[in-house]
Protein backbone atom coordinates (compact mmCIF):
# COMPACT_ATOMS: atom_id res chain seq x y z
CA UNK A 1 0.00 0.00 0.00
CA UNK A 2 1.50 3.12 -1.14
CA UNK A 3 1.33 6.46 0.74
CA UNK A 4 -0.09 9.55 -1.39
CA UNK A 5 1.31 12.93 -1.23
CA UNK A 6 -0.88 14.13 1.37
CA UNK A 7 -0.61 11.57 3.58
CA UNK A 8 3.26 11.70 3.90
CA UNK A 9 2.68 15.70 4.35
CA UNK A 10 -0.26 14.79 7.19
CA UNK A 11 2.43 11.95 8.82
CA UNK A 12 5.13 14.81 8.29
CA UNK A 13 3.43 17.97 10.37
CA UNK A 14 2.35 15.19 12.76
CA UNK A 15 5.55 14.45 13.56
CA UNK A 16 7.13 18.17 13.43
CA UNK A 17 4.06 18.56 16.02
CA UNK A 18 5.20 15.89 18.51
CA UNK A 19 8.82 17.02 18.03
CA UNK A 20 8.19 20.14 18.87
CA UNK A 21 6.22 19.53 21.70
CA UNK A 22 8.50 16.70 23.11
CA UNK A 23 12.24 18.39 22.23
CA UNK A 24 12.01 21.33 25.53
CA UNK A 25 11.25 18.16 28.02
CA UNK A 26 13.90 16.45 26.95
CA UNK A 27 16.07 19.76 27.07
CA UNK A 28 14.98 20.79 30.49
CA UNK A 29 15.64 17.16 31.26
CA UNK A 30 19.65 17.07 30.16
CA UNK A 31 19.99 20.16 31.52
CA UNK A 32 19.06 19.25 34.61
CA UNK A 33 20.93 15.92 34.32
CA UNK A 34 23.86 17.88 33.93
CA UNK A 35 23.60 19.79 37.17
CA UNK A 36 24.10 16.01 39.09
CA UNK A 37 27.23 14.48 39.53
CA UNK A 38 28.57 12.51 36.57
CA UNK A 39 27.92 8.90 38.08
CA UNK A 40 23.70 9.78 38.82
CA UNK A 41 23.78 11.31 35.10
CA UNK A 42 21.12 10.42 32.79
CA UNK A 43 22.45 8.93 29.47
CA UNK A 44 20.77 8.96 26.08
CA UNK A 45 23.50 7.01 24.21
CA UNK A 46 27.47 5.61 25.62
CA UNK A 47 28.61 8.56 23.64
CA UNK A 48 27.03 11.36 24.88
CA UNK A 49 30.02 13.21 27.19
CA UNK A 50 31.27 16.33 25.44
CA UNK A 51 28.28 16.82 23.35
CA UNK A 52 26.25 19.95 23.87
CA UNK A 53 22.50 19.74 25.74
CA UNK A 54 20.95 20.94 22.26
CA UNK A 55 22.45 17.53 20.83
CA UNK A 56 21.50 15.09 23.47
CA UNK A 57 18.06 16.70 23.71
CA UNK A 58 17.43 15.95 19.99
CA UNK A 59 19.10 12.26 19.93
CA UNK A 60 16.79 11.29 22.87
CA UNK A 61 13.61 12.99 21.43
CA UNK A 62 14.48 11.49 17.75
CA UNK A 63 14.95 7.95 19.34
CA UNK A 64 11.56 8.39 21.69
CA UNK A 65 9.30 9.89 19.02
CA UNK A 66 8.70 6.98 17.25
CA UNK A 67 6.72 5.31 20.16
CA UNK A 68 4.18 7.83 20.11
CA UNK A 69 3.19 6.58 16.36
CA UNK A 70 2.90 2.88 17.75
Amino acid sequence: MSMTRTDKSHMRTEFNLVFCVVYPIFLLAVAFSRLLPRDSRWAVSAQDDGKSIFKVARIATLNSIPFAFM
